[in-house]
């Protein structure tokens, strides 16, 4: 997901600046899909605009940095959200030295954890769905883009949050194990040994697919 200015996509929408009563804000608009039925189409955009609110009310509550949602409209399947600057912490870490970059996935790793255990998972848990406000703090993070999120208990989705992080690393990062560790220095709560088995089980399927 991008907050730059200009029309963008994220996970499941299209984003676009507006000006809310003054305030920079940004519209996250779930597109029309023409192979789904209509009456089928706008269930499901309205259902998932009402969730993806509520994922962020939720993660707001946790005290886990999200944009503020100004407003969600059902019927229209739009999100009016902060519109904030900074860049993606993929874009960053190419900026910064080493040890920054560590302190920076680390506290991406207490980000996730607070979101874990706060019952919610992300699900497209990248280096672009986090902004970066003030590149010289390294705990200055943003998490973006729950659209492919969900709220739950089981240690499946947090292992699968995990995985994909891992894999976006590793495509994208020579230094992906050393990143990926220090994410996990971060990732520290109750639950955390039982979500890093099943990552576990989830590499070895992805072994003998």
């Amino acid at each position: 997901m991008s907050l730059r200015l200009g029309i963008a996509a994220s996970a499941e929408g299209i984003l676009e600046p507006v000006d809310l009563l003054g305030r920079a804000a940004l519209a996250k608009r779930r597109l029309v899909k023409p192979y789904r039925h209509p009456s089928l189409d706008a269930r499901l955009r309205a259902e998932r605009t009402r969730d993806e609110a509520r994922l962020l009310l939720a993660a707001r509550r946790a005290g886990i940095p999200v944009p503020i949602l100004y407003d969600a409209d059902r019927g229209d399947a739009t999100l009016v959200l902060e519109r904030m600057a900074g860049a993606t912490l993929q874009e960053q870490l190419a900026h910064d030295a080493e040890p920054v970059r560590t302190a920076r996935m680390a506290a991406f790793g207490a980000i996730a954890a607070r979101l874990h255990s706060a019952g919610l998972v992300h699900g497209d848990l990248t280096l672009r769905n986090l902004l970066v406000p003030e590149p010289a703090r390294a705990d200055s993070l943003v998490l973006v883009d729950f659209g492919l999120g969900g709220f739950t208990q089981e240690s499946e989705p947090r292992g699968v949050d995990l995985h994909i992080l891992e894999e976006a690393l590793e495509a994208v990062r020579p230094d992906a194990a050393v990143l990926f560790a220090a994410f996990l220095t971060g990732y520290a709560w109750p639950g955390a040994a039982a979500a890093l088995k099943r990552l576990d089980e989830i590499r070895e399927r992805g072994r003998y697919r």
